[in-house]
């Protein structure tokens, strides 16, 4: 472009200084723009914006089956080992629809070719425990030609088979030096093995590490030496600690949980493994555990065994475990294992097979799971921690040693007192008239959320709408590279003036590439300290992103992308009181009533558990009765 210059001197000057304060204010706005943006609050995503079906379950975010499978599954626990018994099981388990997977099966071993045949013929995965040793380094458990023969025939036919590495967290800080544990698995022959026990008060280190870095290392050391010992076939199945993460990153063929039994923090464990899955292309999976403080769920009525309580109303309530199966199932799990199921489900594990109260409800919850098409969770908010954090709930520190840092705290309140409050009753007491009750809690925010590491690998971070950083974090090249990708293609990321700190001159380069937006510190009146992110910024993310909003009494909730729309899961947690030793009592007055405001046009509602359709009115009026799981598909409008 030309300009024309005037012939006065101060007209000169003026044309100069417009064009020179022009230049200031573009440059100005260029910058400070991701600063201002942070005021302003982005509207509720329009229908065309929220990611499709065929994008959720293609890409990174898809829900990750076991290797040799087409779908989702319900697995017995504990069958026969001869291939006759086992044969009649599998048509057993068939003919009544309870499942279609064994965890665990029989274990392979030199005698064992002909079962793995037959179990290739079959389809089903097949998940086996290699003893009371599993998780002892140095031990026994370990594994060789001859059992990796037994399992050609399941290679060849590419199905699932893993040894379950069971509680190897707990293991690792509580039993690996708990001396009486260590005698109750090796008995007389104890004085051989005792010099693989770790010291008292080093929870499972051989010195106090000095670092997080110096824990991560040596926990890894463990997981892989374990890992190695057991064919490089490795199901982790974590309780009392979060280290889910580390289990896909150390190579375990499926990410899995165990729930109940006396573990806290189920829905937070949910979102760590679930990030966990699609951080490293993992399935994972539960197990839900009939033991609840020495009591435990059988066939039979209830009575006194030794001095804890067994029969169907011992243990968990079954209302409990239809939603945790349920809920397992919905949150994207690849695998539901209901642990003791062949001594539950049954009134007796032999012919003629007939079903308990609790086998009914296994039978029902299966079809139902096979006839709907479950879709994809919708999960647009990662909450990433730091590649080294070892957050530990259960031992309420790093790696479950190490003295907390302020931003180790942050990550303790954001997940026990914020998104998942009420699930914490191993610091703080559970309701004695209910203490069930702490195992599945309404969620305020809804489960939105999937934990990531920064660790995560390229093309993962940026198909999640909103990056949360929590607590400490080691900003490497290769996690900013991820995160200015994310930023780049339009998503927000969330920070505390710490971060912003911590980034130092490269802030201002994050801050070019998209939104940005800097959080108001906000301390949490319930525990004094300053947090990650206020409730009120948590609930405005979840009112933004939703596509659909809820309002109404608590309840816990979460929203799936399925081919024809969105389905929302509802579960009223209220109204069923169950203590160990105790029948099951509802409380028919615990109402929940919710209203649904879909922020998209439909064709068609209806309740996928009752079968009812719905009117089509701007709100969705809903009851829940005590311990009720409703599901809600909403049909989108096709323009």
């Amino acid at each position: 472009m030309l300009l024309e210059i005037p012939n006065d001197r101060r007209q000169v000057r003026g044309v100069l200084l417009t064009i020179l304060l022009g230049m200031l204010l573009t440059a100005s706005v260029a910058v400070a723009s991701p600063a201002l943006r942070q005021f302003q609050a982005r509207p509720a995503p329009e229908t065309g914006a929220l990611p499709s079906f065929k994008t959720m379950s293609t890409g990174a975010q898809q829900v990750r089956l076991l290797p040799g499978q087409e779908g989702f599954v319900f697995s017995m626990y504990g069958v026969p080992g001869e291939l006759d018994k086992l044969s009649q099981m599998v048509g057993v388990m068939r003919d009544q629809k309870l499942g279609n997977g064994l965890d665990p099966g029989p274990g392979p071993n030199r005698n064992s070719n002909p079962t793995f045949d037959y179990l290739a013929s079959v389809g089903w995965p097949v998940v086996f425990y290699s003893g009371g040793e599993m998780q002892i380094k140095g031990g026994r458990s370990v594994f060789g030609p001859e059992h990796e023969t037994a399992l050609a025939a399941m290679d060849r036919a590419g199905i699932f088979t893993a040894y379950q590495l069971g509680e190897w967290g707990y293991y690792f800080h509580n039993l690996s030096p708990t001396e009486s544990w260590w005698r109750a698995v090796y008995g007389n022959e104890f004085d051989g093995f005792k010099h693989l026990m770790k010291p008292k008060g080093l929870a499972g280190y051989d010195r106090m590490p000095q670092s997080k870095q110096e824990c991560y290392d040596t926990v890894q050391d463990y997981f892989i030496s374990r890992n190695r010992d057991l064919l490089g076939r490795v199901m982790s199945v974590t309780g009392h600690s979060h280290y889910e993460a580390y289990a896909g990153e150390w190579g375990a063929r499926c990410v899995g949980l165990e729930v109940a039994e006396n573990i806290a923090f189920t829905q937070s464990k949910l979102a760590f493994a679930r990030g966990a899955s699609r951080q490293w292309s993992k399935p994972w999976s539960i197990q839900v555990s009939p033991w609840f403080h020495g009591a435990c769920t059988t066939s039979g009525p209830l009575r006194n065994e030794g001095g804890n309580a067994r029969g169907l109303d011992a243990g968990r309530s079954l209302n409990f475990y239809e939603r945790m199966w349920l809920h397992g199932w919905f949150a994207g799990a690849a695998m539901v294992t209901p642990e003791n199921s062949v001594s539950i489900f049954f009134e007796k594990p032999e012919a003629p097979w007939t079903l308990t109260s609790h086998g009914a409800k296994a039978s029902e919850v299966f079809q139902f799971m096979q006839k709907h098409d479950r879709g994809v969770p919708y999960t647009p908010v990662a909450v990433v921690l730091d590649h080294l954090a070892g957050y530990n709930g259960y031992k309420d520190k790093p790696w479950g040693i190490l003295d907390p840092t302020p931003g180790d705290r942050e990550l303790r309140d954001l997940f026990d007192h914020q998104l998942f409050p009420g699930s914490d009753h191993i610091h703080a007491k559970p309701d004695p008239a209910n203490p069930e009750s702490s195992y599945l809690r309404p969620t305020p925010f809804g489960e939105i959320f999937d934990v990531l590491l920064t660790s995560v690998p390229p093309e993962i971070l940026s198909t999640y709408l909103v990056i949360i950083l929590a607590g400490d974090i080691e900003f490497d090249d290769a996690f900013l590279s991820e995160l200015e990708k994310s930023l780049r293609r339009g998503n927000r990321v969330l920070m505390s003036p710490r971060h912003r700190d911590a980034l130092g001159s490269q802030f201002d380069r994050i801050a070019r590439q998209g939104e940005v937006e800097v959080l108001e510190p906000w301390t949490n009146p319930l525990t004094g300290r300053t947090t990650v992110i206020s409730n009120k910024r948590l609930s405005q993310l979840s009112r933004d992103m939703l596509p659909i909003e809820i309002t109404g009494d608590a309840v816990q909730y979460q929203i799936n992308r399925t081919p024809d729309g969105w389905v929302m899961e509802l579960i009223n947690n209220r109204g069923v009181t169950k203590k160990p030793d105790q029948p099951m009592v509802l409380d028919a007055s615990a109402v929940a009533r919710v209203r649904l405001k879909p922020k998209m046009p439909f064709q068609l509602s209806m309740e996928w558990r009752s079968g009812r359709t719905l009117p089509q009115p701007d709100v969705i009026e809903l009851e829940l009765g005590p311990g009720a799981v409703e599901f809600v598909e909403l049909r989108e409008t096709r323009q």
